[in-house]
């Protein structure tokens, strides 16, 4: 018998309706060995799925795998079955909401919501199972075992004390670690200082060291729709796959899933990489027994992000006519910002000045005053000469134009939209018309693939 750790793979007609759906979830762990001896009569499973926004797939883990999840665990004899999510930070803290108030625009969506609106609380509980947001769950303090860029986090006691772990990402792209798979799903788990500042230049081990505090019993893909290009929200592009992959490995199922995705070698995935070398399963496809259907029969080449098309520069400097970008010394994490802050300022015809990074060299003047000049990042707040200069008088005026933060993430870029707004440069309720309309592009989408499916709002 082979001691290669078995990952599957399923494909079944596309669109699936709910009874395919169930058959291809069952499908798929049979061949893995089945959930004999992995759930025990009067146990406790819990489920993590992928949702990462207030929009259905490809952006959040079909409703339908995660219920067939639940049903099945049900079966295989658990007393209670809870899915745990935390939601993306972007999701959580910046994402404009499509309604207004008297008093203006409203920011954010909870995870407990999320799953209301998907369909998924309900969907779950008809299903026996039980729903609880991350930012609303009971957190320990626990010491990661061999931890190395985390060490302590606040981490869900749910899920430590569950009988059986089950984690279910999605199949998708992201622009910071190329793909999300098993691996990068835990992070919501996470309490939401532990997800916001993890997005640094050191994001990938972050994700491996999460997997060393509860190590999924099984790993069940939903790969029926999944996302290409600028993932994995709203930026990327549905892929009609219609494949569901399971396995006890993760980074097994990982390495084997970024193949399906069209990449080659999933030891690019740096992820996938880390994990294999810290120990937590196994990364070479040739070590790795495949079940069900081959690789190449459900193989389709995903368009990466850009972020792993082209340099970093390219899409930095030198592109938008309006802005003056002084950038030098600055991590991988701060030219993403850069660039994501960018494409703020261009919606606005005037010239603005962007200072980002620990040495950034500037002329004796620029071309903006300093209304119209923003600093970007820890580094940049931090750099002295002629820059603490201008900081000052800057401050002196009180004149706010400082992005903070290690890395300047959701909380700088809320703060720079709502800085544009002040200055009259963004109106607030063409931000939430804006909003309204691309949830409806993609509930309107879905709703074409899965007719059965309406929001709750």
């Amino acid at each position: 018998m082979s001691n290669k750790p078995v990952v599957s793979i399923v494909k079944g007609k596309f669109p699936p309706d709910r009874q395919e759906i169930d058959r291809m979830v069952r499908r798929a762990i049979d061949l893995t060995g089945g959930l004999q001896g992995k759930i025990k009569k009067g146990s406790h499973v819990v489920i993590k799925p992928n949702l990462f926004a207030p929009y259905p797939p490809p952006i959040s883990v079909d409703r339908r795998v995660i219920s067939s999840m639940v049903r099945l665990a049900r079966e295989a004899g658990a007393k209670r079955v809870t899915v745990i999510e935390g939601v993306s930070m972007g999701t959580l803290m910046k994402r404009v909401r499509p309604s207004a108030t008297p008093c203006g625009m409203n920011r954010g969506f909870k995870t407990a919501e999320v799953m209301r609106l998907l369909g998924i609380k309900r969907e779950v509980e008809e299903a026996g199972g039980e729903v609880i947001g991350a930012e609303d769950a009971e957190k320990v303090e626990v010491n990661i075992k061999g931890g190395i860029a985390l060490h302590r986090v606040n981490y869900p006691k749910v899920v430590l004390d569950a009988d059986c772990f089950i984690n279910i990402p999605a199949m998708k792209t992201h622009t910071m670690t190329m793909v999300t798979l098993s691996i990068k799903n835990l992070q919501g788990l996470l309490d939401e200082r532990g997800r916001y500042y993890s997005h640094r230049d050191d994001l990938q081990q972050h994700m491996v060291d999460i997997s060393k505090i509860r190590k999924p019993d099984l790993v069940l893909l939903d790969g029926l729709l999944g996302m290409e290009g600028m993932g994995a929200g709203e930026g990327g592009t549905a892929v009609e796959m219609g494949v569901i992959m399971a396995g006890y490995d993760c980074v097994a199922l990982d390495s084997i899933a970024s193949m399906c995705m069209g990449i080659d070698n999933p030891l690019l995935v740096s992820t996938t990489r880390l994990a294999a070398h810290d120990g937590l399963g196994t990364a070479n496809p040739f070590l790795i027994e495949v079940a069900g259907e081959t690789i190449a029969s459900v193989r389709k080449k995903f368009q990466l992000p850009a972020t792993y098309t082209m340099p970093i520069d390219s899409l930095v400097t030198g592109i938008y006519p309006n802005i003056d970008i002084y950038i030098g010394g600055a991590c991988s994490a701060c030219w993403l910002m850069a660039a994501l802050a960018e494409s703020q300022l261009a919606k606005v015809p005037q010239r603005f000045s962007l200072i980002v990074g620990v040495d950034p060299k500037v002329p004796p003047k620029l071309k903006t005053d300093m209304a119209h000049t923003f600093f970007l990042g820890e580094c940049a707040l931090a750099t002295g000469g002629d820059l603490l200069e201008l900081r000052n008088a800057m401050q002196l005026a009180g004149i706010d134009r400082f992005l903070g933060g290690c890395p300047p993430y959701e909380q700088s870029l809320v703060k720079l939209e709502d800085t544009l707004i002040s200055m009259g440069y963004l109106d607030p309720q063409e931000l939430v018309a804006k909003a309204g309309k691309h949830r409806e592009e993609f509930f309107d989408y879905y709703r074409k693939y899965d007719p059965t499916w309406e929001a709750e709002m």
